[in-house]
Protein backbone atom coordinates (compact mmCIF):
# COMPACT_ATOMS: atom_id res chain seq x y z
CA UNK A 1 0.00 0.00 0.00
CA UNK A 2 1.27 3.87 -0.69
CA UNK A 3 1.67 6.12 1.91
CA UNK A 4 -1.10 8.13 3.12
CA UNK A 5 -0.33 12.07 1.95
CA UNK A 6 -1.39 14.94 3.17
CA UNK A 7 -2.72 16.49 -0.25
CA UNK A 8 -3.13 19.95 1.39
CA UNK A 9 0.61 20.55 2.28
CA UNK A 10 3.24 19.83 -0.70
CA UNK A 11 6.12 18.13 -0.01
CA UNK A 12 9.11 19.76 0.03
CA UNK A 13 10.63 17.57 -2.50
CA UNK A 14 7.54 18.33 -5.02
CA UNK A 15 7.58 21.93 -4.54
CA UNK A 16 10.19 22.15 -7.32
CA UNK A 17 7.49 20.94 -9.81
CA UNK A 18 5.87 25.29 -9.51
CA UNK A 19 8.99 25.75 -11.17
CA UNK A 20 7.37 24.08 -14.30
CA UNK A 21 5.99 25.99 -16.73
CA UNK A 22 2.54 25.56 -16.51
CA UNK A 23 2.19 23.86 -13.20
CA UNK A 24 0.42 25.57 -10.10
CA UNK A 25 0.29 24.70 -6.83
CA UNK A 26 -3.17 23.25 -7.49
CA UNK A 27 -1.78 21.15 -9.94
CA UNK A 28 0.69 20.05 -7.94
CA UNK A 29 -1.50 19.35 -4.97
CA UNK A 30 -4.02 16.93 -7.58
CA UNK A 31 -0.60 15.29 -8.78
CA UNK A 32 0.30 14.41 -5.20
CA UNK A 33 -4.10 13.62 -4.14
CA UNK A 34 -4.62 11.15 -7.09
CA UNK A 35 -1.41 9.63 -7.32
CA UNK A 36 -0.47 9.25 -4.07
CA UNK A 37 3.12 10.14 -4.34
CA UNK A 38 5.37 12.41 -1.66
CA UNK A 39 8.46 12.45 -2.92
CA UNK A 40 10.32 12.92 -6.39
CA UNK A 41 11.36 9.29 -6.34
CA UNK A 42 7.48 7.97 -6.09
CA UNK A 43 6.74 10.79 -8.67
CA UNK A 44 9.04 9.52 -11.20
CA UNK A 45 7.74 5.97 -10.84
CA UNK A 46 4.27 7.59 -11.34
CA UNK A 47 5.85 9.09 -14.54
CA UNK A 48 7.52 6.55 -15.98
CA UNK A 49 4.41 4.27 -15.76
CA UNK A 50 2.08 7.26 -17.56
CA UNK A 51 -0.03 7.47 -14.67
CA UNK A 52 -0.22 11.54 -15.27
CA UNK A 53 -2.72 10.76 -18.18
CA UNK A 54 -5.74 10.20 -14.98
CA UNK A 55 -4.96 13.76 -13.88
CA UNK A 56 -8.09 15.89 -15.49
CA UNK A 57 -6.22 19.48 -15.10
CA UNK A 58 -3.31 18.59 -16.42
CA UNK A 59 -2.93 19.27 -20.07
CA UNK A 60 -0.49 17.26 -22.66
CA UNK A 61 1.74 20.25 -22.33
CA UNK A 62 1.74 20.01 -18.67
CA UNK A 63 3.13 16.44 -18.69
CA UNK A 64 5.34 16.62 -21.41
CA UNK A 65 6.87 19.46 -19.30
CA UNK A 66 7.30 17.56 -16.52
CA UNK A 67 8.66 14.59 -18.11
CA UNK A 68 11.30 17.05 -19.46
CA UNK A 69 11.95 18.69 -15.69
CA UNK A 70 12.02 15.16 -14.65
CA UNK A 71 14.68 14.67 -17.34
CA UNK A 72 12.26 11.76 -18.36
CA UNK A 73 12.30 12.30 -22.12
CA UNK A 74 15.38 10.12 -23.01
CA UNK A 75 14.17 7.70 -25.64
CA UNK A 76 16.12 6.59 -28.71
CA UNK A 77 14.11 8.88 -30.87
CA UNK A 78 15.60 11.56 -28.53
CA UNK A 79 19.01 11.39 -28.41
CA UNK A 80 21.49 13.07 -30.02
CA UNK A 81 25.11 12.12 -31.34
CA UNK A 82 28.13 12.65 -29.06
CA UNK A 83 29.78 15.19 -31.93
CA UNK A 84 26.38 17.10 -32.69
CA UNK A 85 26.14 17.94 -28.54
CA UNK A 86 29.86 19.11 -28.23
CA UNK A 87 29.18 21.47 -31.01
CA UNK A 88 25.60 22.70 -29.58
CA UNK A 89 27.32 23.10 -26.04
CA UNK A 90 29.86 25.02 -27.25
CA UNK A 91 27.82 27.21 -29.24
CA UNK A 92 25.61 27.74 -25.58
CA UNK A 93 28.68 28.05 -23.23
CA UNK A 94 29.99 31.26 -25.91
CA UNK A 95 26.49 33.11 -25.39
CA UNK A 96 26.75 32.46 -21.23
CA UNK A 97 30.05 33.48 -20.78
CA UNK A 98 29.73 36.45 -22.44
CA UNK A 99 27.14 37.40 -20.39
CA UNK A 100 28.38 39.46 -16.75
CA UNK A 101 26.49 37.94 -14.10
CA UNK A 102 27.98 34.36 -15.82
CA UNK A 103 31.51 34.07 -14.03
CA UNK A 104 31.92 30.08 -15.02
CA UNK A 105 29.94 27.70 -16.32
CA UNK A 106 31.06 24.11 -17.12
CA UNK A 107 30.10 20.82 -18.88
CA UNK A 108 28.31 18.49 -16.98
CA UNK A 109 26.25 15.08 -17.24
CA UNK A 110 26.68 12.61 -19.62
CA UNK A 111 28.40 15.11 -22.02
CA UNK A 112 30.59 15.53 -19.90
CA UNK A 113 31.74 11.73 -19.24
CA UNK A 114 31.97 11.73 -23.14
CA UNK A 115 29.11 8.87 -24.00
CA UNK A 116 28.58 8.55 -27.30
CA UNK A 117 25.03 9.55 -27.40
CA UNK A 118 23.44 12.54 -25.54
CA UNK A 119 19.88 12.83 -23.98
CA UNK A 120 20.21 16.86 -23.29
CA UNK A 121 22.83 19.07 -22.23
CA UNK A 122 23.90 19.52 -18.29
CA UNK A 123 25.38 23.05 -17.62
CA UNK A 124 26.54 24.48 -14.54
CA UNK A 125 26.64 27.98 -13.39
CA UNK A 126 28.68 30.39 -11.25
CA UNK A 127 26.27 33.11 -10.68
CA UNK A 128 25.43 35.16 -7.52
CA UNK A 129 21.77 34.92 -6.31
CA UNK A 130 20.96 38.18 -6.96
CA UNK A 131 22.19 38.10 -10.63
CA UNK A 132 19.54 34.73 -11.39
CA UNK A 133 16.70 36.50 -12.53
CA UNK A 134 18.97 38.31 -14.79
CA UNK A 135 20.47 35.48 -15.82
CA UNK A 136 16.87 33.70 -16.42
CA UNK A 137 15.62 36.63 -18.43
CA UNK A 138 19.05 36.33 -20.77
CA UNK A 139 18.97 32.75 -21.50
CA UNK A 140 15.07 33.11 -22.58
CA UNK A 141 16.36 35.61 -25.13
CA UNK A 142 19.44 33.82 -26.38
CA UNK A 143 19.16 33.30 -30.39
CA UNK A 144 18.86 29.01 -29.55
CA UNK A 145 16.13 29.56 -27.20
CA UNK A 146 12.53 28.25 -28.10
CA UNK A 147 11.24 28.62 -24.98
CA UNK A 148 11.80 28.01 -20.70
CA UNK A 149 10.44 24.64 -19.51
CA UNK A 150 11.52 25.06 -15.56
CA UNK A 151 13.28 28.10 -13.61
CA UNK A 152 13.67 27.55 -10.49
CA UNK A 153 16.25 29.22 -7.43
CA UNK A 154 18.82 27.00 -8.55
CA UNK A 155 18.39 25.53 -12.26
CA UNK A 156 16.74 26.37 -15.55
CA UNK A 157 15.37 23.92 -18.08
CA UNK A 158 15.16 25.68 -21.44
CA UNK A 159 14.33 23.88 -24.96
CA UNK A 160 16.02 24.88 -27.87
CA UNK A 161 14.62 25.47 -31.65
CA UNK A 162 16.36 22.25 -32.34
CA UNK A 163 14.31 20.57 -29.16
CA UNK A 164 17.46 20.06 -27.54
CA UNK A 165 17.20 19.84 -23.91
CA UNK A 166 19.13 21.98 -21.66
CA UNK A 167 19.69 22.47 -18.11
CA UNK A 168 21.41 24.50 -16.02
CA UNK A 169 22.25 23.97 -12.61
CA UNK A 170 23.14 27.51 -10.61
CA UNK A 171 25.64 27.64 -7.58
CA UNK A 172 27.95 30.12 -6.03
CA UNK A 173 31.59 30.22 -6.05
CA UNK A 174 32.54 28.50 -2.92
CA UNK A 175 30.05 25.06 -3.98
CA UNK A 176 31.06 25.24 -7.55
CA UNK A 177 33.86 22.07 -7.17
CA UNK A 178 30.80 20.06 -5.56
CA UNK A 179 27.63 21.12 -7.90
CA UNK A 180 29.70 19.98 -10.79
CA UNK A 181 30.77 16.55 -9.42
CA UNK A 182 27.26 15.72 -8.67
CA UNK A 183 25.90 16.92 -11.39
CA UNK A 184 28.19 15.41 -13.85
CA UNK A 185 27.28 11.98 -12.56
CA UNK A 186 26.16 9.30 -13.29
CA UNK A 187 23.36 8.41 -11.05
CA UNK A 188 25.07 5.40 -9.84
CA UNK A 189 27.94 6.88 -9.36
CA UNK A 190 26.65 9.61 -7.29
CA UNK A 191 25.08 6.90 -5.10
CA UNK A 192 28.28 5.40 -4.45
CA UNK A 193 30.14 8.95 -3.22
CA UNK A 194 26.87 9.54 -1.39
CA UNK A 195 27.35 5.74 0.57
CA UNK A 196 31.22 6.55 0.82
CA UNK A 197 30.77 9.75 2.32
CA UNK A 198 28.06 8.93 5.01
CA UNK A 199 31.02 6.39 5.94
CA UNK A 200 33.15 9.44 6.23
CA UNK A 201 30.99 11.15 8.20
CA UNK A 202 29.64 13.44 5.80
CA UNK A 203 26.53 14.41 3.48
CA UNK A 204 27.21 14.60 -0.52
CA UNK A 205 23.82 16.41 -2.17
CA UNK A 206 23.31 18.20 -4.81
CA UNK A 207 23.84 21.34 -2.40
CA UNK A 208 27.27 19.96 -1.82
CA UNK A 209 29.58 18.44 0.40
CA UNK A 210 28.02 18.72 4.06
CA UNK A 211 30.24 17.60 7.25
CA UNK A 212 28.13 16.11 9.73
CA UNK A 213 30.36 16.93 12.75
CA UNK A 214 30.94 20.78 12.39
CA UNK A 215 27.37 21.01 10.88
CA UNK A 216 28.66 23.15 7.77
CA UNK A 217 28.75 22.93 4.27
CA UNK A 218 32.55 21.80 3.23
CA UNK A 219 34.01 25.12 0.65
CA UNK A 220 34.78 23.20 -2.61
CA UNK A 221 35.37 25.77 -5.31
CA UNK A 222 36.69 22.26 -7.69
CA UNK A 223 35.96 19.40 -7.76
CA UNK A 224 39.34 17.91 -6.61
CA UNK A 225 38.77 19.91 -2.71
CA UNK A 226 35.46 17.35 -2.97
CA UNK A 227 37.83 14.12 -3.63
CA UNK A 228 40.46 15.05 -1.15
CA UNK A 229 37.65 15.60 1.52
CA UNK A 230 36.87 12.15 0.96
CA UNK A 231 40.20 11.33 0.77
CA UNK A 232 40.09 9.43 -3.00
CA UNK A 233 42.29 9.92 -5.60
CA UNK A 234 40.58 12.38 -8.53
CA UNK A 235 38.92 10.46 -11.45
CA UNK A 236 38.51 11.73 -14.54
CA UNK A 237 34.66 12.31 -15.53
CA UNK A 238 34.80 9.60 -18.44
CA UNK A 239 35.19 7.34 -14.96
CA UNK A 240 32.03 8.18 -13.26
CA UNK A 241 30.06 5.45 -14.50
CA UNK A 242 29.47 3.06 -11.22
CA UNK A 243 30.78 1.67 -8.28
CA UNK A 244 33.74 0.32 -8.73
CA UNK A 245 35.58 3.16 -9.80
CA UNK A 246 34.69 4.62 -6.45
CA UNK A 247 36.60 1.86 -4.80
CA UNK A 248 39.67 2.23 -7.06
CA UNK A 249 39.63 5.86 -6.06
CA UNK A 250 39.65 4.90 -2.15
CA UNK A 251 42.51 2.51 -2.73
CA UNK A 252 44.03 4.89 -4.92
CA UNK A 253 44.17 2.79 -7.97
CA UNK A 254 42.86 5.08 -10.11
CA UNK A 255 44.59 4.55 -14.02
CA UNK A 256 46.44 7.13 -16.12
CA UNK A 257 44.52 7.65 -19.19
CA UNK A 258 45.54 8.29 -21.99
CA UNK A 259 45.37 11.42 -23.29
CA UNK A 260 45.44 14.01 -26.78
CA UNK A 261 48.23 14.91 -26.09
CA UNK A 262 50.10 11.30 -26.09
CA UNK A 263 48.54 10.49 -29.91
CA UNK A 264 51.79 10.48 -32.14
CA UNK A 265 49.64 9.83 -35.37
CA UNK A 266 46.16 9.31 -37.32
CA UNK A 267 46.20 5.91 -39.01
CA UNK A 268 43.11 6.32 -40.68
CA UNK A 269 42.90 8.74 -43.82
CA UNK A 270 41.44 8.64 -46.90
CA UNK A 271 42.57 11.12 -50.19
CA UNK A 272 40.71 12.17 -53.25
CA UNK A 273 42.59 9.06 -54.65
CA UNK A 274 39.51 6.88 -53.30
CA UNK A 275 36.66 8.82 -51.49
CA UNK A 276 38.46 11.48 -49.85
CA UNK A 277 38.10 15.30 -50.37
CA UNK A 278 41.49 16.71 -50.45
CA UNK A 279 44.70 15.84 -51.95
CA UNK A 280 47.27 13.85 -49.76
CA UNK A 281 49.57 16.86 -49.93
CA UNK A 282 46.96 19.59 -48.41
CA UNK A 283 45.77 16.88 -45.86
CA UNK A 284 49.82 16.55 -44.61
CA UNK A 285 50.18 19.95 -44.76
CA UNK A 286 47.22 20.78 -42.73
CA UNK A 287 48.17 17.86 -40.12
CA UNK A 288 51.36 18.95 -39.76
CA UNK A 289 50.50 22.33 -38.70
CA UNK A 290 47.60 22.02 -36.90
CA UNK A 291 48.86 18.94 -34.77
CA UNK A 292 52.80 19.81 -33.99
CA UNK A 293 52.69 17.04 -31.76
CA UNK A 294 51.95 14.67 -34.23
CA UNK A 295 54.69 12.71 -35.67
CA UNK A 296 53.04 10.89 -38.86
CA UNK A 297 50.21 10.30 -40.66
CA UNK A 298 48.71 7.36 -42.47
CA UNK A 299 47.17 7.60 -45.62
CA UNK A 300 44.61 4.28 -45.82
CA UNK A 301 42.69 4.94 -49.17
CA UNK A 302 40.05 2.14 -49.88
CA UNK A 303 42.02 -0.51 -52.38
CA UNK A 304 39.88 -3.45 -53.87
CA UNK A 305 41.06 -5.56 -57.49
CA UNK A 306 36.84 -6.52 -56.93
CA UNK A 307 34.77 -3.45 -56.60
CA UNK A 308 35.12 0.14 -58.58
CA UNK A 309 34.25 3.77 -58.32
CA UNK A 310 35.86 5.44 -55.09
CA UNK A 311 38.90 3.10 -54.95
CA UNK A 312 42.33 2.78 -55.66
CA UNK A 313 42.92 -0.10 -58.47
CA UNK A 314 46.12 -2.25 -58.42
CA UNK A 315 47.86 0.03 -60.69
CA UNK A 316 46.99 3.16 -58.93
CA UNK A 317 49.25 2.11 -55.87
CA UNK A 318 52.69 2.39 -57.30
CA UNK A 319 51.89 5.80 -58.32
CA UNK A 320 50.19 6.85 -55.13
CA UNK A 321 53.38 5.83 -53.57
CA UNK A 322 55.89 7.75 -55.69
CA UNK A 323 53.69 10.75 -55.13
CA UNK A 324 54.07 10.52 -50.86
CA UNK A 325 57.93 10.21 -51.46
CA UNK A 326 57.81 13.18 -53.20
CA UNK A 327 55.85 14.82 -50.59
CA UNK A 328 57.79 13.39 -47.45
CA UNK A 329 61.18 15.09 -49.69
CA UNK A 330 59.46 18.39 -49.65
CA UNK A 331 58.61 17.92 -45.65
CA UNK A 332 61.67 16.70 -45.17
CA UNK A 333 61.05 13.53 -43.62
CA UNK A 334 59.26 10.46 -43.70
CA UNK A 335 56.28 12.02 -42.52
CA UNK A 336 53.15 10.51 -44.45
CA UNK A 337 53.11 6.52 -44.13
CA UNK A 338 51.74 4.61 -47.24
CA UNK A 339 49.28 2.88 -45.83
CA UNK A 340 45.65 0.95 -47.21
CA UNK A 341 41.97 -0.20 -46.39
CA UNK A 342 41.03 -3.26 -47.73
CA UNK A 343 37.57 -5.00 -47.89
CA UNK A 344 37.36 -8.66 -46.03
CA UNK A 345 35.08 -10.67 -48.23
CA UNK A 346 32.55 -12.63 -47.35
CA UNK A 347 34.72 -15.95 -47.08
CA UNK A 348 37.21 -14.07 -45.20
CA UNK A 349 39.22 -12.96 -47.45
CA UNK A 350 40.97 -9.67 -48.70
CA UNK A 351 40.09 -7.35 -52.10
CA UNK A 352 43.86 -7.36 -52.46
CA UNK A 353 46.80 -10.48 -52.62
CA UNK A 354 49.12 -10.85 -50.34
CA UNK A 355 52.15 -9.60 -52.88
CA UNK A 356 50.49 -6.05 -53.16
CA UNK A 357 49.92 -5.88 -49.18
CA UNK A 358 53.15 -6.41 -48.12
CA UNK A 359 54.48 -3.45 -50.27
CA UNK A 360 52.51 -0.85 -47.38
CA UNK A 361 53.51 0.30 -44.11
CA UNK A 362 50.14 -0.36 -42.65
CA UNK A 363 47.45 -2.77 -43.72
CA UNK A 364 43.81 -2.09 -42.13
CA UNK A 365 40.92 -5.05 -43.13
CA UNK A 366 37.24 -3.72 -42.47
CA UNK A 367 33.97 -5.52 -43.24
CA UNK A 368 31.94 -3.61 -46.04
CA UNK A 369 29.23 -5.82 -46.62
CA UNK A 370 26.86 -8.54 -44.96
CA UNK A 371 26.34 -6.62 -41.97
CA UNK A 372 23.60 -8.81 -40.49
CA UNK A 373 25.57 -12.36 -40.69
CA UNK A 374 27.98 -13.64 -37.99
CA UNK A 375 31.31 -12.35 -39.30
CA UNK A 376 33.14 -14.13 -36.57
CA UNK A 377 34.42 -16.13 -38.95
CA UNK A 378 35.70 -13.27 -41.65
CA UNK A 379 37.49 -11.31 -38.20
CA UNK A 380 39.58 -14.19 -37.38
CA UNK A 381 40.51 -15.17 -40.56
CA UNK A 382 41.77 -11.86 -41.22
CA UNK A 383 43.60 -11.67 -38.22
CA UNK A 384 45.29 -14.47 -39.37
CA UNK A 385 46.64 -12.66 -42.11
CA UNK A 386 50.39 -11.65 -41.74
CA UNK A 387 49.99 -8.61 -43.31
CA UNK A 388 46.91 -7.19 -42.18
CA UNK A 389 47.85 -5.19 -39.00
CA UNK A 390 44.71 -3.74 -37.46
CA UNK A 391 41.10 -4.61 -38.13
CA UNK A 392 38.79 -1.86 -38.67
CA UNK A 393 35.68 -0.70 -37.41
CA UNK A 394 35.01 -3.98 -35.91
CA UNK A 395 31.34 -3.76 -35.33
CA UNK A 396 30.22 -2.53 -37.95
CA UNK A 397 27.46 -0.29 -36.24
CA UNK A 398 26.51 3.11 -37.11
CA UNK A 399 24.99 5.05 -34.04
CA UNK A 400 21.13 5.46 -34.76
CA UNK A 401 21.09 3.56 -38.01
CA UNK A 402 22.62 0.19 -38.06
CA UNK A 403 23.11 -2.59 -35.43
CA UNK A 404 26.73 -4.44 -34.67
CA UNK A 405 26.72 -7.54 -36.67
CA UNK A 406 26.87 -10.80 -34.08
CA UNK A 407 30.35 -11.84 -33.50
CA UNK A 408 31.90 -13.66 -30.72
CA UNK A 409 34.22 -11.22 -29.07
CA UNK A 410 36.25 -13.45 -26.92
CA UNK A 411 37.21 -15.41 -29.99
CA UNK A 412 38.29 -12.16 -32.18
CA UNK A 413 39.96 -10.65 -28.75
CA UNK A 414 42.22 -14.06 -28.05
CA UNK A 415 42.73 -14.16 -31.76
CA UNK A 416 43.63 -10.64 -32.39
CA UNK A 417 46.00 -10.72 -29.13
CA UNK A 418 47.57 -14.03 -30.40
CA UNK A 419 48.43 -13.12 -33.62
CA UNK A 420 49.25 -9.09 -32.36
CA UNK A 421 46.63 -7.86 -34.52
CA UNK A 422 45.23 -4.19 -33.44
CA UNK A 423 41.58 -2.96 -33.23
CA UNK A 424 40.56 0.21 -34.26
CA UNK A 425 38.77 2.89 -31.97
CA UNK A 426 37.04 4.51 -35.23
CA UNK A 427 36.42 7.96 -34.44
CA UNK A 428 33.99 9.15 -36.63
CA UNK A 429 31.03 10.43 -34.66
CA UNK A 430 28.37 7.61 -36.04
CA UNK A 431 30.72 5.02 -35.74
CA UNK A 432 32.71 5.33 -32.27
CA UNK A 433 33.77 1.68 -32.85
CA UNK A 434 35.29 -0.33 -30.74
CA UNK A 435 32.57 1.01 -28.11
CA UNK A 436 33.90 1.94 -24.72
CA UNK A 437 32.45 -1.42 -23.27
CA UNK A 438 34.27 -3.39 -26.42
CA UNK A 439 37.26 -1.68 -25.59
CA UNK A 440 37.82 -2.62 -22.60
CA UNK A 441 37.31 -6.33 -23.38
CA UNK A 442 39.85 -5.99 -25.80
CA UNK A 443 42.45 -4.75 -23.55
CA UNK A 444 41.54 -6.87 -20.95
CA UNK A 445 42.55 -10.17 -23.41
CA UNK A 446 45.80 -8.55 -24.41
CA UNK A 447 44.65 -6.36 -27.52
CA UNK A 448 46.78 -3.15 -28.70
CA UNK A 449 43.71 -0.40 -30.07
CA UNK A 450 44.36 1.99 -32.65
CA UNK A 451 42.76 5.69 -31.93
CA UNK A 452 42.42 7.18 -35.84
CA UNK A 453 39.57 9.84 -37.13
CA UNK A 454 38.72 7.87 -40.79
CA UNK A 455 39.27 11.40 -41.98
CA UNK A 456 37.86 12.18 -45.41
CA UNK A 457 38.29 16.13 -45.06
CA UNK A 458 40.33 18.57 -43.23
CA UNK A 459 37.84 19.03 -40.66
CA UNK A 460 37.22 15.74 -39.41
CA UNK A 461 40.60 15.25 -38.07
CA UNK A 462 39.13 17.07 -35.01
CA UNK A 463 37.65 13.53 -34.53
CA UNK A 464 40.21 12.20 -32.57
CA UNK A 465 39.15 13.78 -29.34
CA UNK A 466 36.09 11.57 -29.36
CA UNK A 467 38.11 8.44 -29.86
CA UNK A 468 39.76 9.07 -26.63
CA UNK A 469 36.50 9.98 -24.82
CA UNK A 470 36.08 6.11 -25.90
CA UNK A 471 39.56 4.85 -24.82
CA UNK A 472 39.69 7.02 -21.04
CA UNK A 473 35.94 5.88 -20.98
CA UNK A 474 37.69 2.15 -21.34
CA UNK A 475 40.54 2.98 -18.77
CA UNK A 476 42.73 2.68 -21.28
CA UNK A 477 46.16 4.22 -20.76
CA UNK A 478 49.31 5.22 -23.38
CA UNK A 479 50.35 2.15 -23.38
CA UNK A 480 47.03 0.55 -24.70
CA UNK A 481 46.72 2.46 -27.68
CA UNK A 482 49.28 1.59 -30.58
CA UNK A 483 49.53 5.55 -32.01
CA UNK A 484 50.87 6.66 -29.09
CA UNK A 485 54.22 4.87 -29.91
CA UNK A 486 56.60 6.01 -32.25
CA UNK A 487 56.57 4.44 -35.92
CA UNK A 488 59.96 2.74 -34.97
CA UNK A 489 57.84 1.10 -31.87
CA UNK A 490 55.02 0.50 -34.55
CA UNK A 491 57.25 -1.48 -36.84
CA UNK A 492 58.21 -3.67 -33.65
CA UNK A 493 54.52 -4.47 -33.24
CA UNK A 494 54.44 -5.35 -36.78
CA UNK A 495 57.48 -7.57 -37.08
CA UNK A 496 55.79 -9.09 -33.56
CA UNK A 497 52.99 -9.88 -36.00
CA UNK A 498 55.04 -11.70 -38.63
CA UNK A 499 56.54 -13.89 -35.82
CA UNK A 500 53.10 -14.76 -34.17
CA UNK A 501 52.11 -16.20 -37.55
CA UNK A 502 55.29 -17.86 -39.37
Amino acid sequence: MKARVNTSIIPDTLERLMDVRGITADKVRAICQELGVGNLRELTTAVTLDQLESIPSLTPENRKNIRRALKLEKDTDHRIQLWDAILQGKEILQYIRQFPEVKKASFAGSLRRGKDTIGDIDIVVEVAGADRKRLLYKIDRMPLTEHIIAAGRSWICALLHNQVLVYFYLTDQQHYGATLLYYTGSTSYNLSIESLATQKGYRFDANGLYDMAQRQYVTAENEEEIFRHLLLDYTPPELREGQELVVAANQHKIPSLVTFNQVKGDMQIHTNWSDGEESIERMAHYVFSVFPHYQYIVVTDHASNERTGHVLRPDDISRQAAEIIDINNAIGHNYVKKGVEVDITENGELSLPDELLKTFDWVIASVHSHFTTDNTARLLKACENPYVHCIGHPSGRLIGSRHPYPVDWDQVFAKAAATSTAMEINARPNRLDLNDTLVKKAIANGVKLVIDTDAHSLAQFDFMQLGIWVARRAGCCHTDILNTFTWEEIEKFKKSKRNAIA
